[in-house]
């Protein structure tokens, strides 16, 4: 885990995650990102990856395989103690952006990492769509496919 400090790094990194549902802990099943210069707005770097939970029957649900995400697929992923040093690379000490991050993405990132011991990366920032949006769509701007259909 490479260590740059929280002043010399002012990327923005979009992030989101997939997890399993409450019920099941909300378990990490796939990780993306997309790092992005401030400056010129151009992609520096991407990373997206299914993630290998330890119990692969908690995906043979129906709302998982909606979202692309069987168990055939993960059975071929890495887990997230395997991946955990390129997502802390690509997150810490970045601008943090994503839809509803503040309250769900950053504590299941903070959870995976405690899981397997390590520290979880920190943001620089956080920028949340949900909280911007809810100024403008109330309760709609936590259903992405209310947003959509604005735009």
């Amino acid at each position: 885990m490479a260590g740059l400090s929280n002043a010399t790094r002012s990327e923005i990194v979009f992030f989101d995650l997939e997890t399993t549902d409450r019920s099941q802990g909300h378990i990490i099943l796939e990780f993306g990102a997309i790092l992005v210069c401030p400056r010129k707005l151009e992609e520096l770097k991407s990373y997206s990856t299914l993630v290998r939970p330890s119990d692969i029957s908690i995906i043979s649900s129906l709302p998982m395989q909606h979202k692309g995400i069987t168990p055939d697929a993960v059975s071929k992923a890495p887990t997230f103690s395997e991946i955990a040093d390129q997502v802390y690379d690509i997150l810490h000490g970045r601008i943090w952006v994503g839809h509803n991050i503040l309250k769900f993405d950053t504590a299941r990132i903070r959870d995976a990492f405690a899981e397997i011991g390590k520290p979880a990366p920190k943001p620089k920032w956080i920028i949340d769509s949900l909280i911007l949006l809810t100024e403008k769509f109330g309760r709609r701007a936590g259903d992405m496919k209310s947003i959509f259909t604005f735009f």
